[in-house]
């Protein structure tokens, strides 16, 4: 049961997301159809409309439903998924362990000589 509520839940937000998306591809499924029986302009055949008068008004519907509604509009939307997870049974071990670093031995040069400094005169 709690299977087929979240494919129904996930099934509702993905077409409302994809919403525009729908919609185009259900002209380029129903072409004929559309092109047929629900254009408006399936009475002059010189127009060349095969149905783009109604995808067009489709689409203008879904942008009057986002201006409508601003919620629904994708960049106004914060999607938060919850699941529930049964908590694990962690064991409290007290795990210690000693890092051990090498030894650094700077090498100093020796050979130096110590005579006075004298700044170059100009």
């Amino acid at each position: 049961m709690k299977q087929v509520v979240a494919i129904l839940l996930l099934a509702g937000l993905l077409s409302q997301m994809f919403s525009k998306a729908l919609i185009i591809a259900e002209f380029e499924l129903n072409r004929d159809y559309i092109a047929k029986n629900l254009c408006v302009n399936r009475n002059r055949p010189k127009m060349h409309c095969n149905g783009h008068c109604h995808l067009m008004k489709k689409m203008k519907q879904e942008e009057h439903k986002d201006q409508e509604n601003p919620e629904r509009r994708l960049e106004n939307r914060l999607e938060i998924i919850c699941t529930a997870l049964t908590p694990l049974r962690l064991n409290h071990t007290l795990i210690v362990s000693t890092i051990q670093y090498p030894v650094f031995k700077e090498n100093t040069c020796t050979v130096f000589v110590a005579g006075p400094f004298h700044p170059p005169q100009a």
